[in-house]
């Protein structure tokens, strides 16, 4: 239908839009690109702007995903498309919880989930089987912002993240009961789902759980999608599982974990992925092509005020105003430990508070 020009008859339309779906799972995003250009094509009066609008909700996602600039305003234009189809709805949300997603904007991410469920709920079904998806991202969301925010924020953020938890439950038990055999993909992201709790309840410190189940719940997530083949979704499970690893003080498996995901980066575009690696040190400076990469230690900081890896990662928890005991918790290792390495890194860099230690540090460009 495409080569005879008619994009927008059924079967050629359909055609499109699943072709750049699949392409979107496989990361072959210039592909998606290109099927996502027929909507620039639709001039016709004819034409409906919700179907162009179908198209690029498959284009904003790649906008998002590999950060480009214009990819708020792409999203916004599509807001009042949401009720006319429910993939525009679909693609536009998962866009914007991407968005959120690398701003750790809580607020953003729990409106934009709202909205979806809003529109999408009389339109399919209250409890729509991509809720689980949705529900989840935004759990990613609430778990990426607790690594800065204050202990105030955190504990503030337990009753949505609680119930967006049980949002996604609700949907896996329903399709249970209605008998659904759940494939590859829904298998994953109801993996995905427990895994962000598990991973929000350890960076926000809030009922924090065993290192075992944390690292397992990722593992497991990891190989569901793998399994899947979702390239851009395996990426960042990737650097949500080095993080742990690192955690956990197995640094070997950390960094082999993070450079997977940052070859998938690379092959996606994928940006805000990149800073991320840099930004949490998964990477070697330098190794990744986006900006805010960390920087090694000017070379005016004598050699002794350097600072160990886990000196650094303590370091960045510090100056976000954790306890020892707080750290102690994030990182599986003893408060009194936690306490050494304090020592260490005040004695390293001249200062005589963690306040002071956090402001020398940035001023020398240890800490992003």
């Amino acid at each position: 239908g495409v080569a005879e020009g008619l994009p927008w008859a059924p079967y050629s339309f359909d055609g499109l839009f699943f072709a750049g779906a699949v392409q979107l799972v496989l990361g072959r995003w210039d592909d998606v690109l290109a099927t996502a250009a027929h909507a620039h094509k639709a001039t016709s009066p004819a034409t409906s702007p919700a179907i162009a609008a179908v198209l690029r909700g498959l284009e904003v996602t790649v906008a998002a995903g590999r950060g480009r600039p214009d990819a708020a305003a792409l999203a916004q234009s599509l807001r009042g498309l949401w009720p006319d189809d429910g993939m525009i709805a679909l693609y536009a949300a998962g866009a914007e919880l991407e968005m959120a997603e690398q701003r750790a904007d809580v607020a953003a991410a729990l409106g934009t989930y709202e909205h979806a469920v809003a529109v999408l709920g009389p339109m399919w079904r209250e409890l729509f089987q991509a809720r689980l998806r949705l529900a989840a991202l935004t759990l990613g969301v609430l778990g990426t912002a607790a690594r800065t925010q204050s202990a105030a924020e955190r504990s503030a953020a337990r009753e949505p993240a609680e119930a967006l938890l049980a949002d996604g439950r609700r949907v896996v038990a329903y399709y249970k009961e209605e008998g659904l055999v759940f494939g590859p993909e829904t298998q994953a992201w109801i993996r995905r789902l427990e895994a962000e709790h598990l991973r929000w309840r350890w960076l926000a410190q809030v009922d924090p759980p065993e290192l075992d189940g944390l690292r397992d719940a990722w593992e497991e997530t990891q190989a569901r999608f793998a399994e899947f083949g979702h390239l851009h979704e395996v990426a960042r499970v990737r650097i949500r599982l080095a993080e742990v690893l690192r955690g956990a003080g197995d640094a070997e498996a950390a960094r082999a974990t993070a450079e997977l995901a940052r070859a998938a980066a690379q092959t996606l575009g994928a940006e805000p992925l990149l800073a991320e690696l840099s930004a949490l040190a998964l990477i070697a400076a330098g190794s990744a092509s986006a900006p805010g990469n960390r920087q090694e230690a000017p070379d005016d900081v004598p050699a002794p005020e350097r600072l160990t890896p886990r000196e650094t990662e303590i370091l960045a928890l510090v100056a976000q105003g954790r306890s020892n005991g707080e750290i102690g918790k994030q990182l599986f290792i003893a408060t009194k430990t936690v306490s050494v390495h304090v020592s260490n890194i005040l004695a390293k860099l001249g200062a005589a508070s963690r306040t002071e230690a956090a402001a020398l540090a940035r001023r020398r460009g240890l800490l992003d």
